[in-house]
């Protein structure tokens, strides 16, 4: 099952590129310090960053509560070596097959990095990732630690996104919070410290 929902956001990945990246250089842009690893990497949204290390944030939850754990675990982890993907990007990072801490969020290095292209639906001045930047630097999602981007939703009628956006750290007993970020808002280029 894992491999069908790892090989349907692949394909999901290339759609998007294939449909609204041409002419799009910085998108699905790949960066490689050695050859390609061949395992298949960990995909998600870069929700924070740090000097050269991005936090990704896989949003498919996993259910571990038949075996007492929690019963939404979201995948995440920091990732050195990472200097361009911005936050609001999807990406998939490979590591360099070095020991990965394990406290939650993980941290590995990384070795290649794929970014998904931005999506501005019609009508849409901000594409999803600038509104996702926006919705998370917000002050409605100051307090939480490691977001989780449930969800993205343009409404034109209105100009406005709303995301969905939970604390992984939190996610049993926390509730997810709506932000509403306006389409016509100017988001920084990098965000994070």
């Amino acid at each position: 099952m894992s491999n069908l929902r790892r090989d349907l956001i692949l394909l999901s990945i290339l759609i998007v590129c294939l449909t609204g990246c041409s002419g799009h250089i910085e998108c699905n842009s790949v960066q490689t310090q050695a050859n390609a690893p061949s395992e298949d990497g960990f995909t998600g949204y870069v929700v924070d960053r740090k000097d050269d290390s991005i936090l990704v944030v896989d949003p498919a939850f996993q259910d571990y509560s038949s075996n007492g754990g929690n019963s939404r675990y979201y995948p995440a982890k920091w990732f050195s070596n990472t200097p361009d993907p911005q936050i609001g990007s999807y990406v998939e990072v490979w590591t360099d097959g070095g020991p990965e801490n394990q406290p939650y969020p993980g941290q590995a290095r990384a070795q290649k990095i794929a970014v998904s292209c931005p999506v501005a639906p019609d009508g849409a001045h901000m594409t999803d990732a600038d509104a996702i930047r926006s919705g998370l630097l917000s002050s409605d999602a100051e307090n939480i630690r490691v977001p989780v981007i449930e969800d993205k939703r343009f409404d034109a009628d209105s100009g406005a996104w709303t995301l969905l956006i939970r604390d992984a750290m939190t996610a049993n007993e926390g509730q997810a919070v709506h932000v509403t970020v306006k389409d016509e808002e100017q988001v920084g280029k990098q965000g994070g410290n």
